[in-house]
C-alpha cells in the first residue's frame, strides 16, 4: 500500500445515502478502496446508519451518529418519533420541513450536511486511529435522476462545503451519479477480481445498473472505461421516492395489522419505533429465510408476529414492477442506439431482495447475466475510484507546470468525464401565431457533454433581457420546439442591455449538469452566465 504521509493529495469518496451512508478512500490503483469507518462500530458492511433526529425547540443540533451509535439508540429515550427525518435526499425539493414541536421550520439542506458531517466524522477518527491526517476533499455521489436538476446539485455541494470540521472546510472536488460509480468499480472487479473464466482484458465494460437503495430507485447504462474518460453515462431513469424504504413501510402496517388482529394491541405512538425496527430486521431476515418472526416489545411485555416471504413479495409485487417498467424504457433506449450491454448490475441494500434478481432475470429471459455485486459499498468505492483519478490528473498537472511553468494556464481539471445530455435544451422566444411564445431547442438529446449551442437572435425592447433557460420534459426525445407546457424551467437570467439591440444567445450543457450562457451584442459586448453561479447566490 501507498505511503499516507500527504493526505492532502487524497479524496474521499462518498455515498450520502438515504438510508445508509458509506465513505472510503483508495490509496493504490491496485487496491481496493479501503472502509473508513472505525473498527468496532460494526459498520463497515451496512454503513452509517442516516436517519436524522431534529431537536425542539430551535431545531439545533441534528443529530445522525456519533460514538458508535444511531441517532434511533441515542434518542430512544426521548420518545419523539415525529422529530426523525428518513430519507432526506427525497425531500431535498421541499427545502424546508415542518416538523412537530419545532420552530422555525428546518431546511432539508441542513439535515444532509449534518449527515455528510458525521459520516466524514467516522473517516477522521479512523485516520486518527491509524496516526493519519484528516482528508477535507471528497467526491460526492447523487441519483441519477437528479443529474438534470441544477439547483438541487448545486445546494447538495453548498450544503456539504458549509462543514467545519474543526475550523477548516470539507472542498468538494467532484460529484459522480450513483450509477457511474457502481460501473466504475465493477470495470475494476471484471478486470482483476472475477474468476478467470469471466474476466475481461478489455478496457471498457456496458452494465445496466439496477440501484434500490433506502429511499431511490436508480436505472442507467454506463459504460466505464479504465482509459481516457472514466465513464459515459448513456441512458439513465429512475424513481426519487421509492426505495427500500417503502418494502419497510409495507412489513410496518402489516405488523401494526397483525398485532391488533392476534393480540388485539394498537401501538403508542412512543412504541411504533419498535415496530419499525422489528419491519427491517425482518425485511433482512427474508432475504434469507422464507419465514420472519419478530418479537416485539409493547407495553411491557412481548408479543410476536410473523411475515413469510411470499406474503413480502405479494404485498412489494408493484413497487418492483414501477421499478421493471423504468428498466424496460433504458433497456429499449439502449438498443435504439445501438448499445450493447454487458450485464446487469444490482446495488443498493434492497437488492439484495430475492424477488429482484428473480424478476430481472424473467423480464431478460437470459439476454444477459444479473449480478448482485457489492450492493453497499459499490457507490462509495467508485466513487473512491473516480477521486483517486482527479489525484492522479491533479499531480500530473502539478508535474507538467513545474517542468513548464509558462504553458500553464488554468490548471488541471478536477474531474474527467463523458456524458450525453438526455433532454432538450432551449430559450423561450416569440413565435408566429402562438401568443405564449414557444421554447426553440439549441441543445439536443444525446449530445456529448460539454455541449455548444449554435447561436439564435434574440432582441429586448427593455433595458433587461430575460434569457428564459428550459429542459424539454420528456426525456431521451429530441424535438426542435415545444410550447413552455412541455417543458420544464431551469432559470431565467437577468441582462442588461441597450434597448432595441440586436442579441445573440447560446448555452453550453456543462459536465457539472449546469448550463452556461452567452449573451453578445455589438452594443454591449459579450456576457456569460452560469446556472451554477446564479443558484449559488441565491442559496
Amino acid at each position: 500500500m501507498e505511503s499516507f504521509e500527504n493526505n492532502g493529495n487524497f479524496i474521499l469518496g462518498c455515498d450520502i445515502g438515504n438510508g445508509f451512508g458509506y465513505i472510503s478512500c483508495l490509496y493504490s490503483a491496485s487496491a481496493d478502496p479501503e472502509t473508513l469507518f472505525p473498527t468496532g462500530y460494526g459498520l463497515e458492511m451496512l454503513g452509517m446508519p442516516t436517519t436524522a433526529f431534529v431537536s425542539a425547540p430551535s431545531g439545533e443540533p441534528i443529530l445522525v451518529f456519533s460514538g458508535g451509535k444511531s441517532v434511533e439508540e441515542q434518542t430512544r429515550c426521548k420518545r419523539s418519533p415525529e422529530r426523525f427525518v428518513r430519507a432526506v435526499k427525497t425531500r431535498l425539493k421541499e427545502k424546508n420541513l415542518a416538523i412537530s414541536g419545532v420552530e422555525p421550520l428546518v431546511e432539508t439542506d441542513k439535515i444532509y450536511a449534518a449527515i455528510a458531517r458525521d459520516l466524514i466524522s467516522l473517516a477522521h477518527e479512523r485516520l486518527g486511529d491509524s496516526g493519519r491526517a484528516p482528508v477535507y476533499d471528497i467526491v460526492f455521489t447523487f441519483p441519477s435522476s437528479f443529474a438534470d436538476d441544477t439547483e438541487v446539485l448545486e445546494r447538495m455541494q453548498r450544503s456539504i462545503e458549509s462543514i467545519d470540521m474543526g475550523g477548516k472546510k470539507i472542498r468538494v472536488a467532484g460529484r459522480l451519479p450513483e450509477p457511474a460509480a457502481v460501473a466504475i468499480d465493477y470495470l475494476y472487479y471484471m478486470q482483476n477480481i472475477a474468476p478467470e473464466e469471466i474476466k475481461i482484458t478489455k478496457d471498457d465494460f456496458t452494465v445496466l445498473v439496477y440501484d434500490l437503495g433506502h429511499g431511490t430507485f436508480d436505472t442507467a447504462v454506463v459504460t466505464a472505461s479504465s482509459k481516457g474518460e472514466p465513464y459515459r453515462l448513456h441512458t439513465k431513469s429512475g424513481l426519487p421516492a421509492v426505495g427500500g424504504k417503502d418494502f419497510d413501510e409495507l412489513i410496518y402496517r402489516e405488523f401494526c395489522t397483525l398485532l391488533e388482529r392476534e393480540h388485539g394491541y394498537t401501538p403508542k405512538e412512543s412504541e411504533k419505533e419498535n415496530v419499525r425496527k422489528a419491519a427491517v430486521d425482518a425485511k433482512i431476515e427474508l432475504t434469507d429465510k422464507e419465514v420472519s418472526v419478530q418479537e416485539i416489545q409493547l407495553d411491557n411485555t412481548y408479543m410476536d408476529v410473523s411475515i413469510t416471504r411470499e406474503r413480502f413479495e405479494k404485498l412489494g409485487e408493484y413497487l418492483i414492477t414501477q421499478t421493471l417498467e423504468l428498466v424496460q424504457e433504458v433497456l429499449e433506449n439502449a438498443e435504439e442506439n445501438g448499445i450493447k450491454i454487458d450485464c446487469v448490475v444490482l446495488s443498493g441494500g434492497s437488492s439484495r431482495m430475492p424477488m429482484v434478481k428473480r424478476t430481472l432475470e424473467e423480464l431478460l429471459e437470459g439476454s444477459m447475466p444479473v449480478v448482485l455485486y457489492r450492493p453497499s459499498q459499490a457507490v462509495s468505492y467508485g466513487a473512491a475510484r473516480y477521486a483517486y483519478g482527479i489525484t492522479q490528473k491533479r499531480e500530473k498537472g502539478k508535474a507538467e507546470a513545474e517542468e513548464k511553468p509558462a504553458a500553464k494556464k488554468n490548471g488541471a481539471s478536477n474531474s474527467v468525464m463523458e456524458q450525453l445530455t438526455d433532454c432538450c435544451y432551449g430559450i423561450w422566444l416569440p413565435a408566429p401565431n402562438k401568443l405564449a411564445g414557444e421554447v426553440k431547442f439549441l441543445i439536443k438529446c444525446g449530445e456529448k457533454r460539454p455541449a455548444a449551442s449554435e447561436k439564435a437572435v434574440i432582441y429586448s425592447n427593455s433595458a433587461c433581457l430575460q434569457v428564459k433557460l428550459y429542459r424539454y420534459a420528456e426525456k431521451n426525445k429530441n424535438a426542435d420546439t415545444a410550447d413552455t407546457e412541455e417543458c420544464e424551467s431551469v432559470i431565467w437570467l437577468p441582462f442588461d442591455v441597450t434597448p432595441g439591440a440586436r442579441c445573440t444567445v447560446s448555452i453550453t450543457a456543462e459536465e457539472d449538469y449546469s448550463l452556461k450562457v452567452r449573451l453578445e451584442s455589438d452594443k454591449d459586448g459579450v456576457r456569460e452566465k452560469s446556472t451554477s453561479d446564479i443558484i449559488s447566490n441565491l442559496i
